[in-house]
């Protein structure tokens, strides 16, 4: 029943054309219940004609049957073949209605359903966006897409097919019996005497389908997974030569589903023989006792005849009640999967501070203390720093020490547990999140591009940005020389999926344009030139820091090259601050960020050493060819 409440959510304002689907349907179905009349007439009166006026086999006398036999003349020898015409005519009457009837029904709905399945999707596909980062971290893109493409489908195919389907089963069924009753009431009975049986055995069906086939689903959303990681990680399975591998790995999670679906299958090749038989062993009832009650005097042979097709009418949806039930038993599993999304709860985007309100960009830590999900150990624990409008900051530290947490609990991917982070003086809960991510400007480590050109990935922050606009912050990215001397369409070049005609230093350049171009108040580099050359850093770091005055900044980073230049710097081991200073009162501390500086110091110069032998090496080469070949000439 929960699941019912929601699918009519689901349908929504579109609840009513369902209800005019149904009514026209109803008309449908009695329309229909009138056919075996004309057909049990028909044969009455032929049998009337036969048996002459002495005979004393019984005529129907029930309301419908004498309203039919009223618009008929009186058959004879002569005008037999005028009298069935007219019947004829009055059964293609009765088939013309039922089947525009049932046109227009089943127009209405299959329009409803698509108007309700697309707004579903656009609800589903809105929500997703602005669920927090916690629910992200915790379920797979792979599943996301199976339950809003697969389950979205089940729910659709339900929706058209089966939602007034079921009342037309409903209606045939009870308008069916009722006729049977206005027959004989006792044959009636006898006639859905096994139904019971039929109704016990959908239920038990129902119940084991809808425990298969939730397995089913989640062995299916693990399929969409494993596609999904392989196609986007495509390179790194052929660096490493791992086709075989995937593909067992693959074939392993594909043959689990498919003994989940051999299962269900099992189910089904149980149930409908079992339904079949109980179907089938109702049916010859129904002709042994018609036939008794027949000889008897009981019915007519034109009463006998209509009992016969409403028995068929009745077994007809006990038959499909199967079908309803399995669908019933998917889309229930479906309903429960779409809505274990759509009733997760939202971002709080709720903030008392206005836009139109200038930002300063000073940030307070105060004892910011944070851990993500379950784990024992807080990422963050009792951090605080101050960093003043304006200045540069250095995020220092070995992987895994705390650098990224800082600027995702600063954007509010995550909230803080403990302690309390600081915006110009306010709580930074007091901005909306939609603002807040509108003033700070975030260059992530690891760039991500979409599929479509270059300029609108840069300007996918202010789609509003002129083109001007466009080019300056490619300028300042040092990209825009390369966007118009390799790429023949310039901006305009459609750079693939997640930037896949982009090298790795040019993909972060792109992002970098791309977030400059919304002018933050506050910009945060997470390590955004760590797959560009240093000749390009030093160019991208030039632009930069011109761009930089008058903004706080934070840069995430490795190289203490890249943090020595900053006003502030904050070493952080293992969640906690270590060291904060900057690079003179740092090294004069002889700590930990001395201790990172002297070996980068010794790997440079180590490096450095390399190269000049290797030149040397060269040098030695080049004198002794120049040698050989001045021997060689005086040898000549």
């Amino acid at each position: 029943m929960k699941n019912l409440k929601r699918l009519f959510g689901i349908l929504g304002k579109w609840k009513m054309y369902y209800v005019l689907s149904a009514i026209l349907l109803i008309v449908s179905t009695l329309i229909r219940m009138l056919e075996p009349k004309v057909l049990q007439i028909t044969v009455d009166k032929l049998v009337f004609l036969l048996q002459g006026t002495g005979g004393n086999i019984k005529i129907s006398t029930d309301a419908i049957s004498k309203y039919l036999f009223g618009l008929l003349p009186e058959m004879n020898n002569e005008n037999v073949l005028n009298v069935l015409m007219i019947i004829g005519a009055i059964y293609l009457i009765f088939s013309f209605l039922r089947a525009g009837t049932w046109f227009v029904s089943s127009t209405i709905t299959a329009s409803s359903t698509e108007n309700a399945v697309k707004k579903l999707k656009d609800d589903l596909f809105s929500h997703i966006q602005f669920l927090p980062m916690t629910y992200h971290s915790q379920i797979s893109t792979g599943q996301l897409i199976q339950r809003c493409t697969g389950d979205v489908e089940t729910i659709r195919k339900f929706a058209s097919m089966q939602v007034v389907e079921a009342l037309r089963m409903a209606v045939i069924f009870i308008g069916a019996f009722a006729m049977m009753l206005s027959i004989n009431v006792p044959f009636a009975f006898i006639s859905i005497g096994l139904c019971p049986f039929v109704i016990i055995g959908a239920i038990v069906f129902f119940r084991k389908e809808m425990v298969i086939w939730d397995e089913h689903e989640k062995r299916q959303d693990r399929l969409a997974v494993t596609v999904q990681e392989n196609l986007s990680g495509i390179r790194v399975v052929k660096a490493f030569a791992k086709e075989k591998f995937e593909i067992e790995k693959f074939t392993e999670q594909n043959e689990e589903k498919r003994q989940w679906g051999f299962k269900l299958l099992k189910l089904h090749s149980y149930f409908w023989p079992y339904s079949d038989i109980v179907m089938y062993v109702q049916l010859a009832v129904c002709v042994f006792v018609g036939a008794y009650f027949t000889l008897n005097g009981k019915i007519s042979i034109g009463e006998l005849t209509a009992f016969n097709v409403y028995s068929l009418y009745v077994i007809w949806p006990l038959r499909r009640l199967g079908q309803l039930v399995s669908e019933m038993g998917m889309t229930s599993v479906a309903i429960d999967r779409i809505y274990s999304i759509l009733g997760s709860e939202l971002e709080e985007n709720k903030g008392e501070v206005k836009e139109s309100e200038k930002l300063k960009g000073e940030i307070v830590f105060e004892n910011v203390s944070f851990k993500y999900g379950n784990n024992e150990k807080n990422s963050l624990e009792n951090v605080s720093f101050t960093a003043k409008p304006g200045e540069k900051i250095a995020l220092l530290g070995p992987t895994g020490a705390g650098k990224t947490t800082i600027i995702s609990l600063l954007t509010r991917f995550f909230d803080i547990q403990k302690g309390k982070i600081l915006l110009d003086g306010k709580d930074i809960k007091s901005y909306s999140k939609e603002l807040l991510r509108k003033r700070i400007g975030v260059v992530l480590q690891k760039p991500f591009l979409f599929s479509t050109s270059i300029k609108e990935n840069i300007a996918y922050g202010n789609r509003d940005a002129h083109s001007d606009e466009i080019i300056e912050s490619a300028k300042a990215a040092s990209i825009h020389g390369i966007i118009n001397d390799i790429f023949p369409d310039a901006y305009k070049t459609v750079i693939g999926e997640k930037g896949i005609n982009l090298s790795g230093g040019q993909k972060q350049r792109v992002t970098i344009a791309r977030t400059l171009l919304t002018n933050p108040g506050i910009l945060v580099l997470d390590d955004s030139t760590s797959a560009v050359d240093t000749e390009t850093e030093y160019e991208i770091r030039s632009a930069l820091d011109k761009i930089m005055k008058k903004k706080t900044t934070f840069i995430i980073t490795h190289r203490i090259n890249a943090a020595m230049t900053c006003d502030k710097i904050i070493v952080l081991n293992k969640g906690h601050i270590v060291e904060m200073g900057n690079h003179e009162q740092l090294i004069r501390n002889n700590g930990f960020y001395k201790k990172i500086h002297d070996i980068q110091v010794t790997l440079e110069e180590d490096i450095t050493d390399e190269i000049n032998e290797v030149k040397n090496d060269e040098n030695d080469i080049d004198d002794f060819n120049s040698g050989k070949e001045e021997y060689e000439k005086e040898l000549v």
